[in-house]
């Protein structure tokens, strides 16, 4: 996003900026796949650090290999053999906590990590593949801004697209066989990929919701099976006209940050809080409400946005604490209100 062309003077002030009119919407974080903090950092130790006793034992033919061979062979494993590998030994462990790609992902995205892993994709997928997508901030579809992982092609992919494109439909595997007209063994046997769904809210009223065992990447189900000519046009026209659960969208995702190679830093993507305040005052554009950018987007979004500049100048420079929605000051995430981000 450096291409952006953020004015001077917005740049000059860019963390007042950011900390005074943007916030990060936890509540897209908390809807989709997510661990407990808890768990997260029983883990996360152990997969950033190899043993603190050094290696004794090789690594029979591999060790001959150079370093840079080494790392090739690393990072064409996929996710799940890459892990295997580290419990060979400790030279093994010393190896793989070492590449540089892997050190990345294993600190900045273990939710697209634990999410492939008890998703039952992790075979599907490489570091390397965690890798390009955490240092690529763009939505596959749309372009804007992503701030998460689609399990399923582990690809960045946005919230809005997540929700609204025709993409990233899932659909449980009866279901799908049903619509289809094919058996469900078939179904299995062909299709390919499933997603094995875990407990989580995945619906912004915490309401309970039910939830498949497995889910179906339905594009590539159709991709699959049309190709072996095991369904015809009837079948995807059944499956197209479907009304989805969209909760079960939420499912297939997880929260994935983008880190910047330019300089170092992590971004999880931030929102508009004059945004909020235009909505709440006039009616205004609820999308444009629930837009996330990255750094420099906001700034460049700051530059045009009116009512977010009334909010800088209310805090004078960042000095001074300004009103805002509760929405906002909660980051999102609040239950009890209405759509327009009002109290219900």
């Amino acid at each position: 996003m450096s291409s952006i062309d953020v004015p001077a003077n917005v740049e000059e002030h860019a963390d007042a900026i950011l900390r005074v009119c943007s916030y990060h919407r936890r509540d897209f974080d908390l809807v989709v796949v997510r661990s407990r903090p808890h768990d997260m950092r029983l883990v996360q130790g152990s997969l950033r650090a190899a043993f603190e006793t050094l290696p004794t034992a090789e690594l029979g033919i591999l060790g001959r290999l150079p370093a840079e061979l080494m790392s090739i062979v690393l990072r064409g494993l996929d996710v799940r053999s890459f892990f295997y590998f580290r419990q060979v030994n400790r030279r093994a462990r010393v190896l793989s906590t070492g590449l540089w790609e892997y050190e990345l992902v294993s600190k900045h995205a273990l939710e697209g990590l634990r999410g492939l892993l008890r998703a039952e994709l992790a075979h599907c997928f490489t570091i390397d593949d965690l890798y390009r997508t955490l240092i690529t901030d763009k939505c596959t579809t749309c372009g804007a801004f992503g701030g998460l992982l689609f399990l399923f092609t582990a690809e960045r992919c946005c919230f809005e697209c997540l929700q609204s494109s025709a993409h990233y439909r899932a659909l449980p595997p009866s279901a799908f066989a049903k619509l289809a007209k094919i058996s469900p063994s078939r179904l299995k046997r062909l299709s390919g990929l499933s997603l094995r769904t875990v407990p989580g809210i995945y619906n912004m009223m915490e309401r309970p919701v039910r939830r498949p065992k497995y889910l179906i990447f339905e594009e590539k189900a159709i991709q699959t099976l049309l190709g072996i000519r095991a369904i015809g046009e009837d079948s995807i026209r059944n499956l197209r006209s479907r009304r989805e659960q969209s909760d079960q969208r939420f499912m297939t995702a997880t929260a994935y940050p983008y880190y910047s190679l330019e300089n170092a830093k992590l971004e999880r993507g931030v929102s508009c809080k004059g945004c909020q305040v235009r909505l709440e005052l006039v009616h205004g554009d609820l999308d444009h409400r629930d837009q996330v950018f990255s750094t420099r987007g906001f700034l460049f979004h700051f530059s045009r946005c009116v009512e977010t500049q009334h909010l800088w100048a209310e805090s004078k420079g960042g000095t001074r604490t300004v009103k805002e929605p509760e929405l906002t000051r909660r980051c999102g995430y609040f239950n009890q209100l209405g759509s327009d981000g009002r109290p219900a």
